[in-house]
């Protein structure tokens, strides 16, 4: 038991690292470099069964998706990013969990 919590601590940090990249991405404004890094980091949560993480970063694709790259700042990235970081430190991993933290992205959208 203590090995898989090691081994998913591992999975944590290198999402937290990955999301630090993606937010580098964003200073530099390359919007293309920043797409890909979202596909990569799902793919990396999905692998690992973090779901509260893959369907915050299925939320933020669709995002990026419906703004174009001449609409960059558009697209709210800060936010998906910062529900993305409490994302990854969830231990819960279940739908219920996935629906809240969207909400609550949803939330703040309006507002």
């Amino acid at each position: 038991m203590r090995e898989e919590h090691d081994a998913m601590m591992l999975v944590r940090a290198d999402l937290c690292d990955r999301l630090e990249m993606m937010q580098a991405f964003l200073e530099r404004a390359c919007w293309r470099d920043f797409a890909e890094a979202v596909g990569t980091f799902r793919s990396v949560a999905k692998a690992y069964g973090l779901h509260p993480v893959v369907r915050l970063a299925e939320a933020l694709e669709r995002a990026i998706a419906e703004s174009a790259p001449r609409r960059f700042d558009s697209c709210p990235t800060a936010l998906y990013l910062d529900r993305l970081q409490d994302a990854i430190g969830c231990e819960r991993l279940d739908e219920a969990t996935s629906q809240a933290i969207i909400a609550s992205v949803s939330v703040r959208l309006s507002a």
